[in-house]
This record gives structure tokens, sequence and C-alpha cells, in this order.
């Protein structure tokens, strides 16, 4: 009867033990997953704004350069617009953005765009920082889904059509799923434009924030639930 009693109390720790272990286990990427069908469809990233970028990661990450060498972090966004022309447009425009300190290049960019029929275009090649988050450029790959605003309806209204619509969203899960086993990034580290001042990664040196009105935790979450 001891013997049993001690093997029954044996058991329950390991169960408990076990049971800890999953809860505080970080939330890895598979290790491999198929690459996605996309379209290549680079924006105008030249010799000015790659000098752009490269003094803008200066200015607000503490190093000089353009490229994204090791990035562990994807943002989602939306475009707030009806097609994905509009926004490539936009990122193609390199138009500079304003800031409480002025116009500063370069301009928004991101590094994919997921159409409402489910293409996949990549904006520029993954080596390039893309500016589509305050505080994230250096460490993350933006990725943009075709959303347009509607009067009277709010950011996480846009986000919930996006995650109802069954070849968007199931790209952008195939491409997640992709980046994550190629770049080794944690499903804790796909974020949303509106959660981003709260990754791990979050870095700005001039302490400026998001404000954004895309992608909050409730979505965010249903999104990883599907990776």
């Amino acid at each position: 009867m001891r013997i049993r009693t001690i093997s029954l109390i044996a058991l329950a720790v390991a169960a408990v033990i076990a049971a800890i272990a999953i809860i505080a286990a970080p939330a890895f990427a598979a290790t491999s997953a198929p690459k996605p069908p996309i379209v290549k469809n680079y924006i105008a990233y030249g010799a000015d704004r790659k000098a752009q970028m490269a003094d803008y990661s200066l200015h607000h990450y503490g190093r000089h350069t353009y490229l994204l060498t090791d990035p562990k972090a994807i943002v989602l966004h939306h475009t707030d617009g009806a097609d994905w022309q509009s926004a490539w447009n936009t990122f193609d425009a390199n138009t500079a953005y304003q800031t409480a300190a002025g116009k500063e290049k370069p301009g928004v960019s991101a590094q994919f765009i997921i159409d409402k029929d489910g293409t996949i275009y990549q904006l520029m090649p993954l080596t390039y920082r893309a500016r589509h988050c305050i505080g994230m450029n250096w460490k993350s790959f933006g990725i943009e889904f075709v959303q347009e605003s509607v009067a009277g309806h709010s950011g996480r209204w846009m986000d919930r059509q996006i995650l109802a619509r069954t070849r968007q969203a199931n790209a952008g899960v195939k491409l997640v799923r992709y980046l994550q086993a190629r770049f080794g990034i944690k499903t804790t580290d796909v974020v949303g434009h509106a959660t981003a001042n709260g990754s791990r990664f979050f870095k700005d040196l001039t302490g400026i924030k998001n404000g954004a009105g895309d992608w909050f935790a409730p979505e965010v979450q249903v999104f990883r639930s599907r990776l």
C-alpha cells in the first residue's frame, strides 16, 4: 500500500510538472511548411530609398542599414483600401511620412499584400526592411490584407471581415506558416499593428509608439489559432 501511494503521488507530481511545462513553453512554429504561391511585384526600392531607410534605422533603431538580417516577428495590417493595387501604388510612391517632428522618409511600405481573392504579392526582397510599424521594422515582416473601411464600422470589424474571407485568410495563414518555418518565428511573435507596442521586439529610440486601429488582440488570437 505504501509503495502504491508513493507511486500515485509521483504520478500526480509528474502530471503537474508536465502541465506547467505545456503552459510555460513558448509557441514555436512548425519546422517546415510549403511555400505558397507568391506573385513578385516589387515597388521602387533603389539607392535613394535604401539610403533613406538606413538613415531612418539609425535614428530609430541605432544601426545604419536598410537590410533585414534576422527577422523574428510578423506584423499583421489591413490596407484601408478596396484593392491591392491602390496599396501597392502608395508604397511605391515613397511619399514622406508625416510625424510629430515633421515629414520623414522613407514612405510606408510592407513586404507583402494579400488580396481578397487570396493572391499574395511580394513587394520587395525579404532581406529589405519595410516601414510598416513603429518599433518593429528592424525585426519584422509586414503583411497587409486588403480591406476597405466602411462608415460606422471599426478597425476590428474590418479585420473580422478578413478572417471570415476564406481565401484571403487561408492565404495569410499559409504565408505566415512559411515565414515562421523559414525564419524560426514563434507564433507568439505574430502580432497585430495595434498590439505591436507590447512585442518583445518593440524598440524605438525616439520614444514614439503605435496608435494603430488594425489587428487588436482578439483578432490576432483568432489568426494565431489557425497557424
